[in-house]
């Protein structure tokens, strides 16, 4: 050997002993005769471990038939081969290698270069992709750049989705994205695209397809443009997105919104919503025009209801909808005092209904507001009716009564028989006036809620004891008997002793009036569902059966027009009716016509 030849294998020696990559010489079955010392460094193997070791035996599992491949290949043509797998280290984490190796008999001569940092940055890359294209299935937005030298397009995979195709092509053309859209359409597509590459500018439109199953589906089409150094456009991006459904809910949505707002103008009521969440509030239009005011007068805000309600009133509804919120009450109701534009009081009837979410919690409030201050107005003219018919009509007819009872009972044998008949007649019916007079003040007392109560509780057999006893007198004149126990005398109930006596008067007396002579009146009382049960029960005319169920209505008389002498207002009944539920009962009647009736008061029990 020459000394250049000689100098030639000492730096081959040195090279190969110092070199950064990792070179290796391998005999035809992968075997290691020879590698650098920065394998170990590069992998944690020994050289000494590595020279009795086969490179199959380092490689990751999934790349030996990559490997094998590779080696048959450069074995078969002796022309180098280059590739990319995967070594697994020794402390087990894996290396990727990008290989050539080239065959000079009879060794295998092999470079490998640590491409982990390259491989990391491309995993990134494809999670990146993964989750746009994750983020384009989920939005149903698909992303598209066109080319406008070529007039090709690339499209991801989205928009194949959206169009309803499968990949099949190798280029996709300006004329398949066009071809997608349904009739003028791709007209109206094309003049875009044309106008945005010679004037750079963006395209926003919302246009219908076409796609290969025949649906036609509406979507929405955003693009910018790409320029060069020159200001020219060199390729437009752009998205393109699916929304038929959004669009036929918003259009279902219009039509609602269409018919609500027909709605709020049809009624006359004001429409409110408070979401109590946010606390955000809204008022409709005539919600405001009820007080006066236009729409664009009023703020939807919480302060704007606070400030035109009466103080009094305000407090009231904030303790009742609370009680509302708390699930007390099924719905918020109450009259509430508003101050008019014009400067009068408006008074408003609020019904509210709160919505709930799952655990029951209220989250939105939804009423109504409906002006009753005409009627309120009626109800204070019908309250002076009443005070006109208290003080000018019952004082005249009280002394006109009081004339013509001294006539009919101190004077009768001064008068001649004749008159006696007449003034007979005319006691007879100031009797019956002052009866109407005086129950059509308790209804007007009733309905506008000014008839006092004074709930207490009484015990029942001296009060039925009392009601027996003071009709006794009346029953001998219609010759009939009145029969009552007092065998419950610890049983006690709770209602207005005054008014509880008003309405047994009514029921007895009823009772004894349509009783045939001879019949008897039973006064009768029991424990029900823990109340008490009194009843009047009469073996009398009773009640027609087309009678009935209106037997409590105002003006209506059971008996048959040959029984009206037996007098009555007709509203009796229906003011029993009406006591008996301010005191927490009820009322009922059980009849045969021509066998008798029993009317039955139902009050709250006091236990012992």
């Amino acid at each position: 050997m020459d000394k250049m030849d000689q100098f030639s294998e000492i730096a081959l020696d040195h090279w190969f002993e110092t070199s950064p990559d990792l070179l290796c010489v391998l005999d035809k079955n992968l075997n290691f005769r020879k590698p650098t010392p920065s394998w170990h460094m590069a992998t944690g193997w020994d050289l000494d471990e590595l020279c009795h070791t086969s490179l199959f035996d380092l490689i990751h599992p999934e790349d030996h038939d990559v490997l094998r491949q590779k080696l048959t290949f450069l074995l078969n043509s002796t022309m180098p081969v280059r590739f990319e797998c995967r070594l697994v280290k020794k402390d087990g984490n894996l290396l990727w290698l990008d290989w050539s190796i080239a065959l000079k008999e009879p060794y295998l001569f092999a470079t490998a270069r640590n491409i982990n940092a390259t491989k990391q940055k491309e995993t990134l890359a494809q999670n990146d992709i993964r989750l746009l294209e994750l983020a384009e299935q989920t939005a149903r937005v698909g992303h598209w750049r066109l080319d406008t030298a070529t007039g090709l397009l690339d499209w991801s995979t989205e928009v194949f989705n959206i169009f309803g195709r499968r990949p099949n092509k190798s280029q996709i053309t300006l004329d398949d994205f066009i071809d997608a859209f349904s009739g003028t359409h791709q007209k109206n597509m094309w003049n875009q695209i044309q106008q945005a590459m010679h004037n750079a500018t963006e395209i926003n439109t919302e246009l219908v397809i076409k796609r290969d199953d025949a649906q036609r589906r509406t979507v929405a089409i955003r693009a910018v443009c790409e320029t060069d150094d020159t200001n020219l456009v060199s390729g437009i991006f752009g998205i393109i997105q699916d929304v038929t459904e959004e669009r036929l809910h918003q259009e279902k949505m219009r039509k609602k919104e269409e018919l609500l707002s027909l709605a709020f103008r049809a009624t006359s009521d004001g429409i409110w919503d408070w979401d109590l969440q946010s606390d955000q509030v809204w008022f409709s239009p005539q919600w405001k025009a009820q007080l006066g005011y236009d729409d664009d007068e009023i703020s939807n805000h919480f302060d704007s209801w606070a400030n035109l309600i009466f103080e009094e009133d305000r407090l009231k509804a904030m303790e009742e909808l609370d009680a509302h919120f708390r699930g007390e009450t099924d719905r918020f109701e109450m009259i509430q005092r508003f101050r008019h534009k014009k400067g009068h009081t408006a008074f408003i009837l609020v019904r509210g209904y709160a919505l709930r979410d799952e655990q029951g919690a209220a989250v939105r409030m939804i009423g109504a507001h409906t002006d009753i201050t005409e009627l309120k107005k009626l109800e204070q003219a019908k309250s002076e009716f009443s005070a006109i018919v208290s003080h000018e009509l019952r004082t005249p007819l009280t002394a006109l009564r009081g004339a013509i009872g001294l006539m009919n009972t101190h004077y009768s044998d001064q008068i001649p028989d004749k008159l006696q008949k007449l003034v007979s007649l005319a006691n007879s019916n100031c009797e019956r006036l002052t009866l109407l007079v005086n129950d059509i003040l308790d209804i007007d007392k009733l309905q506008s809620g000014r008839m006092d109560f004074d709930i207490q509780p009484i015990t029942l057999a001296p009060f039925i004891t009392e009601v027996g006893e003071s009709h006794t007198l009346y029953a001998k004149q219609y010759d009939v008997l009145l029969d009552w126990e007092t065998s419950n005398e610890s049983l006690c109930i709770l209602a207005d002793c005054d008014r509880l006596m008003q309405v047994m008067a009514n029921l007895v007396s009823n009772a004894i009036k349509f009783s045939n002579k001879g019949d008897t009146v039973k006064l009768r009382s029991y424990i029900q569902n823990e109340k008490v049960a009194l009843c009047v029960i009469d073996t009398g005319a009773g009640i027609p059966r087309d009678m009935r169920h209106k037997i409590f209505d105002k003006f209506i008389q059971a008996d048959s027009s040959d029984q009206r002498h037996k007098g009555g207002t007709g509203l009796g009944l229906t003011i029993a009716k009406a006591m008996v539920e301010k005191m927490n009962g009820d009322i009922s009647v059980i009849s045969k016509e021509g066998e008798g009736s029993t009317f039955t008061v139902l009050l709250p029990l006091v236990e012992g």
